[in-house]
């Protein structure tokens, strides 16, 4: 194999591998993502970021292929993990970040202080304008990355309820810690001044981190850790603004984050709420519906108001549901001043068990045409 002497061109290769692959524009790497990546790292940080991989290397590895002693060359790493541009498990084994997965580097403040204005810029252009979303949020195929996840209350009570597809449950079962952090989709919309949701959606402490990938943000002096209590009092406070709540498409109870979404900035909801060339696998739909009880429906129109994928129409003087445009996130439900409305169980999508079965999906049908 001929050698690769830029950096920035082995790590995007590199980068290759992540299981959503990179932005590729007419069969090469989009110019915006490759000017992204040059933001994020100095030439000095990339001349040690091009031997990572996306699998974690122990320190000892790395020290071999840059040349160092294992000392001096975790010194290193560690001060690039701390700036938030690679990432590490418990300080002993790196790998190269998703840099746009999970908006991550939006949500860390050192590494947004280095992607500022002109990052964001670069995001809308292979996001947005080069359709990359697309792949983001979900594989060539349609599996979806991420699922939308209800509140307990928003459900008929005898509807079947699973610990996995209900957001209190997911608070009581994860592992801990439970960090909550700044939204980073509203953080760069405000950024470029776009936000349509300025004074209605918060933008500070509204996203969960969790488990270890919560301990990334406490080791690093990012967020702030919630006790279970906490946690549940946020979630009940942000659904009743109408946000919906998003995590991994997987059964496994620890998750990594909880977004609570808007249709205006979500880098998910947006493939179906805002874009033109819609991506209706953008997230999936919950397992639930919603269904009005037309008695105790007063047709006030709430309910089509807060709908963020405008499922809801009022005819009549009541309120109806379109069950093909409802993804099943309660909002409706939450929201209801007449308790009219509710979900009910509808198997509809399909549940992956754990994060290496879902991954090796979705990298599975991206490189179907390869």
């Amino acid at each position: 194999m001929e050698k690769i002497e830029d950096p920035y061109d082995k790590i995007l290769r590199n980068m290759r591998e992540y299981p959503n692959d990179i932005p590729i524009t007419n069969g090469k790497i989009s110019e915006a993502f490759r000017n992204y990546i040059k933001l994020l790292f100095t030439p000095e940080e990339a001349e040690i970021a091009q031997h990572l991989k996306i699998k974690p290397l122990m320190v000892g590895a790395i020290s071999k292929r840059i040349g160092k002693d294992r000392k001096e060359t975790k010194k290193i790493l560690e001060e690039m993990a701390d700036k938030g541009i690679i990432q590490d498990i418990g300080r002993y084994s790196y790998f190269l970040a998703i840099a746009h997965l999970f908006n991550i580097e939006f949500k860390y403040s050192k590494a947004l202080q280095r992607l500022g204005k002109k990052g964001a810029e670069l995001y809308q252009q292979f996001f947005i304008k080069e359709k990359y979303y697309k792949r983001y949020e979900s594989s060539d195929a349609g599996t979806s990355l991420m699922r939308v996840v209800p509140v307990n209350k928003s459900i008929e009570r005898e509807t079947e309820i699973t610990n996995v597809e209900e957001i209190h449950n997911i608070i009581n079962d994860c592992t801990e810690p439970i960090v909550i952090t700044d939204c980073p989709c509203r953080n760069r919309a405000e950024i470029l001044g776009i936000r349509e949701c300025k004074g209605k959606y918060p933008i500070h402490e509204s996203c969960f981190q969790l488990g270890a990938f919560g301990n990334y943000f406490l080791n690093r002096g990012e967020g702030r850790q919630l006790s279970r209590e906490e946690a549940h009092q946020i979630v009940d406070k942000l659904a009743n603004l109408g946000l919906v709540f998003t995590t991994e498409n997987v059964r496994q109870p620890n998750h990594v984050v909880v977004c609570c979404c808007c249709e205006c900035c979500c880098a998910f909801l947006r493939g179906i709420t805002r874009f033109e060339d819609k991506n209706e696998f953008c997230v999936a739909k919950s397992n639930y519906i919603s269904i009005v009880n037309q008695d105790l429906c007063k047709g006030c129109g709430l309910c089509a108001e807060k709908c963020p994928f405008k499922a809801i129409t009022i005819n009549n003087k009541k309120s109806n549901v379109d069950p093909n445009k409802c993804y099943g996130c309660g909002v409706c439900a939450v929201n209801c001043p007449n308790d009219a409305i509710k979900l009910h169980r509808k198997e509809r999508s399909i549940i992956y068990n754990n994060f290496k079965e879902l991954t090796d999906k979705i990298y599975q049908e991206n490189r179907l045409n390869v």
